[in-house]
């Protein structure tokens, strides 16, 4: 007997709702880092917020058929989806990091990160990372709802 709890959903008919959901994610990401990098301290800190910035916007290539359009439009969701998935978690490891680690305190040497002004803006790019990896998961999961299971 089959005891599926939901009924079965047309296939493809979330890719669209998938992508834009990464695609607005990396974006919104891609936003804040920048405007962290103008807002903050000027310096390494800046220069490393701006490059961040430009990394979220490499989630989104999959979904442009970068380098080569060879899979379908539902794997270029899956794929943009995990690839944001994995640089979410990488970018708040690394807000965590600055944050919290050795020479961010009061006497440390690391530019950026120990001014005072800088931790609200870290710990909003934390929130948007989050946000990220829980879009990120949501794509994931659509996508992988969609495909019909092979037995």
């Amino acid at each position: 007997m089959n005891q599926q709890s939901r009924l079965p959903r047309r296939r493809g008919t979330t890719t669209p709702v998938s992508a834009g959901l990464v695609g607005v994610a990396a974006a919104g990401s891609a936003v804040a880092h920048v405007v962290a990098a103008a807002s903050g301290p000027a310096g390494v800190m800046a220069w490393w917020m701006a490059a961040m910035g430009a990394a979220c916007l490499s989630c989104a290539a999959p979904m442009a058929g970068f380098p080569a359009r060879t899979f379908c439009a539902g794997q270029a969701a899956t794929r943009a989806a995990g690839h944001l998935l994995a640089m979410s978690a990488a970018m708040n490891l690394i807000h965590l990091v600055l944050l919290l680690g050795p020479g961010s305190g009061h006497h440390g040497h690391v530019q950026g990160a120990s001014t005072p002004d800088h931790q609200p803006a870290m710990l909003i790019l934390i929130g948007v990372e989050l946000l990220c990896l829980m879009a990120a998961s949501a794509a994931l999961r659509m996508t992988r709802t969609a495909t019909p299971h092979p037995n």
